[in-house]
């Protein structure tokens, strides 16, 4: 726990970072060694205005870090770290932190729009010209002509409209839309899709507290079958579990047929569900941690649905032997080491039934659509089949890699959307109630809330006119919860290419370029997406924080994502194959057979739009006020090597754009300038007082000073911002993976599954901006710190750069 809290405020005067104590008499000075690691060695303005908790050891702070961040803790020194240059890398998405918008001015604040019936004397119409010059190559897809092959696999030639490159304007403005709505902490424009609650894997310590059970013939009760231990038993020392185990497979390897199946001649396989008896014996798990009922071979006898359901039988003399009744519980061989199904059996005493309350059935529901959305149903039901030609079932077992497992029944059968009769489930039970009711023991469970509910209310969507926020007044607003919509007060025109096609266009022979595998959004993945604090998203929830601790009390998303511009890749990046033998990180690695690997997890590009092209283009405003047409000219005078991000592919390194003003076709000038332009008709009249340069980045200025409130004040929405367009020099950008290199078999999971480990993982959630590098191998950084700012990856302009989602 910190021993004091406080606010870090950057004296530019004197060169120095103090801490302002919550309570103290005056600020204390905050030299580079008493930043903890989360802060990155070097003190900055970018940490001005910073909320922190820190330690106070002999008078002095030490161990500043982010408020609510875990401080040190005491840990085994950690093995060696890999050589200097390979040890972490930038994950290639951040969030623009979005603050309650509580207190803001007129401008920046909600209200109605301007209109577009007249022109006022005190707002700024015109048009803006602007110069779209790419720095990274641009991936312009024409969907129409996509070339799809029998595995799934898109391959995507460059979007061309009369001989030139087409970009939709579309394109341009939804860019522009982005950005705005991020700098002026606008409301978001869309918001939907996240009123479910989402769902996370329980730890495999959870299964402990899970009980089998099933649903009554009457579908009013859930009807617990503990066998022979006490509902709670299992948590005990050396306890037998719940449930008997079945001998199913061989484990690590495909089983045609079940080990144990029926008794007598020509028996059949037991199903999930089927009624039995069976004679089963007591034995130890050779962990030592635990013992089980085992099912004996030709002991297994179907019963009809009618027999009487009994308790078990007393063991036989010694103890280590008994028959059960009970049902045959069947998940299928879903992880690499499986070996045993499981029967539910009652213990000595008659079943415990307990009320199936709608609640515990809505939640069973939702829990199983969550299963289901958590993949693609191609992953399930279009996996290629283990030998020859044809498609396997979801529950053929291909392989101990996730997705190569069986899929356990609730993944693609249909009856287990509801709880119907004799469904066979697990439940938790906590002080004699029932909690949940979970398909299988270590299953996934939903989060106490869904993500609207953690969205403070000033920043969801606008349902009226009177909420519109500035982003939605200058790009337009269409009321998510029915009807109502405004036009806005900028539209962008054509974007022509001014770079001739054959200079412009970097097309590749044959079936093209194999990109990298995009991930899908996971926002189920609370230690990137979530900020224990909603008025201070900048900051990370605290390493450690437990998965059951997500979704929960004052915690909100993190803001908007942004994805960083890849910097100073080194010479000949682009080019194919990159330097020194090395797969670029835009370029999926080739298989065992040496080819480019193509299938439905990756896509294919015919060519790309070079670096140095350039596109015209012109924003038409009207009645934009000051504070309005600030913001878009600070989008549009970003300081030099700073980059939009535009089209597909951002997260491997694509799409970097420079936009600049031209302000020899700029013509913007108020309502009053226009005004005495229609009296005079004057044939070249100047709208402003100012050329348009000076205005532009006078109101770029004016904007700025004001979302700061002060000269170099600390504003986390720009500061953010102009991080992620400046991208990370010297640090390798891809998604997470424990190697530095990519390779055929590198897979982000393993990354996720060694930071999440029960025992050790230390739990590393998304950094801020300020030191967003992240370790290669999680089990080597101690547990509740980040790394280091400034330890990049790769040095620039050695090596590779980076690239991922």
């Amino acid at each position: 726990m910190a021993d004091r809290s406080g606010q870090l405020r950057w004296d530019s005067a004197k060169a120095q970072l103090f801490v302002d104590g919550d309570g103290a008499s005056r600020p204390y000075r905050v030299k580079d060694a008493m930043l903890g690691p989360e802060l990155g060695p070097q003190a900055s303005a970018h940490l001005d205005g910073l909320r922190v908790d820190y330690d106070w050891p002999n008078g002095q702070p030490k161990n500043v870090r982010p408020h609510g961040a875990a401080g040190p803790q005491r840990r085994p020194k950690p093995a060696a770290r890999p050589p200097a240059g390979s040890e972490e890398f930038v994950n290639p998405y951040l969030f623009i932190p979005a603050r309650p918008r509580t207190g803001r001015n007129s401008d920046l604040g909600d209200r109605r729009p301007g209109g577009h019936h007249r022109i006022r004397p005190d707002r700024w119409s015109g048009r803006i010209a602007v110069t779209l010059t790419v720095n990274t190559p641009l991936l312009l897809l024409d969907t129409a002509r996509a070339q799809h092959a029998a595995n799934g696999h898109a391959t995507y030639p460059v979007l061309m409209r009369d001989g030139s490159p087409h970009l939709p304007a579309t394109s341009v403005k939804g860019m522009l839309r982005a950005a705005y709505e991020a700098v002026t902490n606008s409301r978001f424009g869309v918001f939907a899709g996240h009123g479910d609650r989402l769902g996370h894997r329980r730890d495999v310590g959870t299964s402990k507290g899970m009980v089998p059970a099933r649903i009554s013939d009457d579908e009013t009760e859930v009807v617990l079958l503990p066998g022979d231990t006490p509902v709670g038993g299992q948590s005990g020392r050396q306890p037998v579990m719940h449930a008997a185990w079945l001998p199913q497979y061989r484990k690590g390897q495909p089983t045609p047929q079940p080990r144990i199946r029926y008794s007598g001649p020509g028996a059949r396989a037991a199903v999930h569900g089927d009624f039995v008896e069976a004679e089963v014996e007591l034995r130890r798990h050779r962990s030592n941690n635990f013992q089980y009922w085992q099912v004996l071979p030709g002991t297994l006898t179907p019963l009809p649905a009618s027999a009487p359901c009994r308790p078990s039988a007393a063991p036989t003399a010694g103890g280590e032997r008994k028959t059960i009744r009970g049902w045959v519980f069947i998940s299928n061989q879903n992880m690499g080491n499986k070996h045993d199904e499981r029967i539910f059996f009652t213990c000595t005493q008659d079943p415990v039934p307990h009320p199936l309350t709608p609640a515990l059935a809505t939640e069973w529901e939702n829990l199983i659509r969550d299963y289901r959305q958590a993949h693609r149903p191609q992953d399930i039901n279009e996996r290629p089949a283990a030998h020859g030609n044809g498609r396997a079932r979801p529950q053929d077992f291909l392989g101990h890699e996730p997705g190569k497992t069986a899929w356990s029944p609730h993944q693609y059968d249909d009856a287990y959307l509801r709880l119907k009769a004799g469904t066979l489930c697990y439940a938790a039970v906590e002080g004699g109630k029932i909690t949940g009711l979970y398909p299988v023991a270590v299953s996934r469970a939903l989060f106490d809330k869904p993500p609207k509910d953690l969205l403070h209310p000033t920043l969801a969507p606008a349902s009226t006119p009177d909420e519109l926020s500035p982003a939605d007044r200058v790009f337009g607003w269409v009321n998510p919860a029915g009807s109502g919509a405004y036009r806005g007060q900028l539209r962008i025109g054509p974007v022509t290419c001014d770079t001739d096609p054959s200079e412009a266009i970097e097309e590749f022979p044959g079936d093209g370029v194999a990109l990298a595998v995009l991930s899908n959004p996971k926002p189920q993945q609370g230690r990137f997406y979530l900020t224990p604090d909603q008025n201070a998203p900048q900051q990370p929830l605290p390493a450690g924080t437990p998965k059951a601790k997500w979704f929960t009390g004052k915690q909100g998303p993190r803001g908007r994502k942004a994805y960083w511009h890849h910097a100073a890749l080194p010479d000949g990046y682009w080019d194919n194959p990159a330097p020194g033998g090395h797969t670029p990180e835009y370029r999926r690695p080739d298989g065992e057979d040496k080819n480019p690997v193509r299938d439905d997890q990756n896509r294919s590009v015919l060519g790309w739009i070079r670096p140095g092209t350039r596109f015209r283009l012109t924003l038409d405003v009207d009645n934009l006020t000051d504070t309005e047409l600030g913001a878009l000219t600070w989008l549009l005078t970003l300081p030099e090597q700073h980059f939009h991000r535009l089209g597909h592919g951002k997260p491997l390194g694509f799409g970097s754009v420079r936009l600049d003003i031209d302000p020899e076709r700029t013509d913007l000038g108020t309502g009053g300038h226009w005004r005495t332009y229609y009296r005079t008709l004057a044939p070249a009249p100047q709208r402003a007082a100012e050329p348009p340069d000076p205005l532009c980045r006078r109101l770029a200025a004016a904007f700025e000073e004001l979302v700061r409130g002060r000269p170099g004040g600390p504003c986390p929405e720009l500061d953010a911002f102009r991080a992620a367009a400046r991208g990370t020099p010297g640090s390798a950008v891809h998604y997470p993976r424990t190697t530095a290199d990519p390779g055929p078999e590198t897979k982000s999971y393993e990354w996720f599954v060694e930071n999440e480990r029960e025992k050790g993982g230390p739990r590393l959630s998304l950094p801020s901006w300020h030191t967003p590098q992240l370790p290669i191998d999680p089990s080597n950084h101690p547990s509740g710190r980040q790394p280091h700012r400034g330890t990049g990856h790769r040095p620039a302009g050695k090596g590779k750069g980076g690239t991922a989602r």
